[in-house]
This record gives structure tokens, sequence and C-alpha cells, in this order.
């Protein structure tokens, strides 16, 4: 019987809006933890390169023109970690919109800008304000990078890496939809799903979304589902609860507390 093995890995950062600096920071210190523990993917929060509360300081340029500065701090940082997949977030203007965007990168390349296909505009958020969704599922376009003379992939899409493993992507409110993509993702043959997250602190939110979610989508399933959450408040008002966990086949594997002063960053090797 062949059997493979991948150490993973999820981090939890308290990412401030606009601190580009200390947010690259919190983003480095994260990969290097994860890295000194074996681990060959590591996945952060949802736009934790600007921080998710930027709010309407999306539409200014200079938020964007920061972001590709620690993108690029982060691509020729990666170099150094070989072979290991870094899935980091921050917006990308494609076309003349500005998209909420996760970004996988390996060996100082950028692999695929995955954008945001479902938006939350209810309670505290107002994510169709700042961002346009995606609406071409399971296609993707050539994007200029500003920072490089290259094309990369832009749209939804699955990596597939050298040693055969399929890595798809979901973000935050998508795992709370009816049609969430990490089933159709399943039913085509995808081993492991990487969620980046900016859930608040609701009494009860935090159990059904571990439970009822992510652990019943990978009961259901199957796969490995790595999901990255905020926390602290972002300069805001609002809370950010963590709680980032490893799942694989409904079981929960690990998970980082909801309340602590600390980056976190745990690791798990699963077959």
């Amino acid at each position: 019987m062949w059997h493979r093995k991948v150490c993973v890995s999820v981090c939890t950062l308290n990412q401030w809006a606009l601190d580009f600096a200390g947010n690259l920071r919190r983003i480095l210190k994260s990969i290097e933890l994860a890295h000194s523990q074996g681990a060959k993917i590591r996945v952060g929060p949802e736009l934790e390169i600007p921080g998710y509360g930027c709010q309407d300081h999306f539409h200014e340029m200079d938020t964007e023109y920061h972001s590709w500065e620690v993108l690029e701090a982060l691509l020729s940082s990666s170099k150094k970690f070989k072979d290991m997949v870094i899935v980091s977030g921050m917006p990308v203007r494609f076309n003349t919109e500005l998209y909420n965007c996760m970004v996988a990168l390996q060996n100082g390349e950028v692999l695929l800008i995955r954008p945001k296909m479902k938006f939350c505009d209810d309670d505290v958020y107002r994510e169709s304000r700042y961002f346009v969704r995606w609406q071409k599922p399971k296609e993707i376009l050539p994007f200029q990078l500003p920072i490089a003379n290259k094309a990369v992939p832009f749209g939804d899409a699955v990596l597939r890496m050298a040693d055969g493993v399929l890595i798809g992507f979901e973000m935050c409110e998508e795992l709370w939809t009816t049609r969430s993509p990490h089933v159709d993702l399943a039913l085509h043959g995808v081993d492991i799903i990487c969620n980046a997250s900016a859930s608040h602190h609701v009494l009860g939110k935090s159990a059904h979304r571990i439970n009822h979610l992510v652990l019943a989508s990978t009961a259901k399933v199957g796969g490995i589902y790595l999901y990255s959450n905020l926390r602290g408040c972002d300069g805001d008002r609002v809370y950010y609860d963590g709680m980032s966990s490893i799942a694989q086949n409904g079981k929960l594997f690990a998970q980082i507390p909801q309340f602590d002063l600390d980056e976190v960053v745990i690791n798990c090797l699963l077959d």
C-alpha cells in the first residue's frame, strides 16, 4: 500500500490594519517557525499582509503598493525555505477591479493568485464595499505581476505539487455557503484544502464553525483541511478569535486556542 505523509501548518496572527512592517515581521516569524518544525505547507489568515480591517483604506493605492512591497519581501525570503508552499493574503487589482486574494508562493515564485468568490455583507462585514467577487469558477487568466516581468495564474485553480499532492483553496465565507468549493474540490481528488479566514468572535460561533463546518466537511468528503484565522482586534473594535485548526476525515488533529497573547503556529504530520 502506498502512503504519503505531509507536515502541514496553520498560524494565528495578531495583525494590524496598515501595519505593513509589523505584519511582515509576524508573517516571516510564522514561516520560520513552521519551517523549523518541518512543515511543507504554511497557511496564513485572510488579508494578513495589509490587515483585514483596512476598511476604506482598501480604496487607496498606497495600500496596494505597500502590500506588493511586503509580497516581494516574502518572495525573496521564501527562497530560503526550499519547496515550502506559503499561502498568504492581500488585495490584488485585476483588470481595474480589486479582489480579496490568497497568494500561494514557493521557492521565490508566485504559484497562484486565488480571488475570493463569496462575500459576507452582514453583521460587521462590508466586503462588497471594498472588493469584487470572482465570478468565474474553475477558470484562470494570466496576471502580470507589478513586481516582476512575469505573468502568473489568477483565478480558481488547484495546485499539483511535485509529489502528486493536490492543493485547493477556500476563503472564509465560502465555507459557510450552501455550495462550498471544498465539496467539488474533494470530488475531483484534491488532497489538501487551505482556508484563509477573518472570522470574528460571537458566543457559540466558534463551536459551530469548527464542529459543524470544518469537521463535518472533512467527515463527509474526506481529505485534509487547513483553517487559519486571525486573532486580535486589528486596530478596530471587532475581535477575531483564532482557533486555527487542522482536520482530516472528520477528526480534529490540532487547534490554536481562542485567546492568547502570542502569534502561534501549529504543525501536524498527516498521512
